[in-house]
């Protein structure tokens, strides 16, 4: 038994297979190629009546690279190959614009990287200027910054003053870990000293919330090293701390394989680390979200899992503020009127669409009726650990023991080991289970199931 949970080493080893985050479904390795005129349909459906969008900017550009990294970044030490980015961004954001009603309100909006302050304050406020000439932003929006505290801390609060006059109100602080061995060994040099500064400036600037993002299951890491991490960060109080697990994909991520797997904690000691972890927070009045997620029990997101109304999309647990998503920058993702939509991932291609005046979609997917019935279920198994049978049935006009009846030898092995209750009105996720939820989300994953196995995810511990 590890870490006075009730999980077997066998069992434990059984779960860590290659599953989904399930930050969407169909996941991304099931879209394909699309035109863009297929996203002009979406946004020709999209003004039919007004409704609220959500936002999503991404800017890649970093100067150096986190050997943990999965996102989508691109190297950069010239300011003249971000100015020429952003202004095909403010092009991309005018464009999609003209293809909409004006009266669409915005109550969401998120910049993700790469590095977005690694951008101007004059590139940052030009392009906040174009989002308010393009979009209806309301006065409570929340607008939400990823931000690498390298990249605000030296100059005093310059920029996160700046940030928070530009609207921004919640931020999201790169932590990953504090332990100087493990950041030496992932190459992402931040002092603690240097995060602590950061945080109380934002704290005392005003933002209204703000989230700090950690790894588990990095080189060098241990229980007792990240304990002290956790206690560390327990010690500022965030609003809400992302406790993401280390996604090893070097057939995905190249530079990844500079590290060495002897550095890698265990199955059984990254599963410690995490079981520990939760705990600490728990016991400091954290409440745990989903399977990575926690926030304070008076914060919108912990207010919205207890409501029963957390979302999941690319970047975690959030709010459902609006069900239509719209993407702009090179590899971003929307989901708009039931279908997924990324943009081109290298920048010549997103240049040259634009340069077109065509929308710079590079690949996406259409929800079928059964990806949608099967999206609302993983979404609330991964964000409410249960799904109502009786609701689903309601919705779809289908008992949902005989929709899923192909599946149920699955359910009924999960249930065999402890990961699940199957009640007559619902299935409910049990505490066990929710360490392993997206084992369990993947069981309602058709394309999953008919691979057999064969997948190119990282792995479920």
């Amino acid at each position: 038994m590890l870490q006075d949970v009730d999980v077997d080493v066998a069992l434990l080893q059984r779960f860590d297979r290659p599953v989904p985050r399930y930050t969407s479904y169909p996941t991304a390795p099931e879209w394909g190629p699309l035109a863009s005129e297929a996203y002009l349909d979406r946004l020709a459906l999209l003004n039919q009546a007004p409704r609220p969008l959500s936002l999503y900017f991404h800017i890649p550009f970093c100067r150096t690279m986190c050997l943990f990294c999965g996102c989508s970044v691109l190297l950069n030490r010239k300011p003249e190959n971000e100015e020429r980015y952003v202004q095909y961004l403010l092009k991309e954001i005018t464009l999609v614009s003209s293809h909409l009603r004006s009266d669409h309100t915005v109550p969401q909006l998120h910049f993700g990287g790469g590095t977005p302050t690694k951008l101007s304050m004059p590139q940052l406020e030009t392009i906040m200027q174009t989002i308010g000439r393009s979009f209806h932003l309301t006065p409570d929006s929340e607008l939400s910054i990823e931000i690498d505290p390298r990249t605000v801390c030296e100059d005093g609060g310059e920029k996160l003053r700046f940030l928070r006059q530009l609207g921004f109100n919640r931020v999201s602080f790169g932590v990953q870990d504090t332990d100087p061995r493990v950041q030496e060994a992932v190459r992402r040099r931040q002092t603690y000293a240097m995060t602590r500064r950061t945080y109380e400036l934002a704290r005392d600037i005003g933002f209204e919330g703000i989230n700090i993002d950690l790894i588990y299951g990095l080189p060098l890491q241990t229980v007792a090293s990240f304990h002290d991490t956790i206690e560390k960060v327990i010690e500022m109080r965030p609003d809400r701390i992302a406790l993401f697990s280390y996604a090893k994909v070097p057939w995905l991520k190249e530079h990844q394989k500079a590290i060495a797997d002897d550095t890698l904690p265990t199955t059984e000691e990254k599963f410690g680390i995490y079981v520990q972890a939760r705990r600490q927070l728990t016991a400091a009045g954290y409440l745990g979200l989903g399977m990575d997620h926690f926030a304070l029990c008076e914060d919108p997101l912990a207010q919205a899992f207890l409501a029963g109304q957390l979302h999941r999309n690319f970047q975690g647990y959030t709010l459902c503020l609006a069900e239509d998503m719209l993407g702009f920058g090179i590899t971003s993702i929307g989901y708009c009127q039931n279908a997924y939509i990324q943009n081109c991932k290298e920048l010549q291609s997103y240049y040259e669409a634009l340069d077109a005046n065509q929308l710079p979609v590079h690949r996406g997917k259409q929800l079928s009726e059964d990806d949608q019935l099967r999206r609302w279920v993983i979404n609330k198994l991964m964000c409410q650990f249960e799904v109502d049978k009786h609701l689903f049935e309601r919705l779809y006009g289908v008992p949902f023991g005989h929709y899923f009846g192909a599946e149920w030898p699955l359910v009924t092995q999960a249930v065999a080991d402890q990961l699940l209750e199957d009640k007559d009105d619902k299935l409910v996720v049990t505490p066990t289970g929710r360490l392993f939820v997206r084992n369990v989300a993947a069981i309602f994953d058709r394309y999953l199931q008919c691979k057999a196995g064969q997948s190119g995810f990282s792995k479920g511990v």
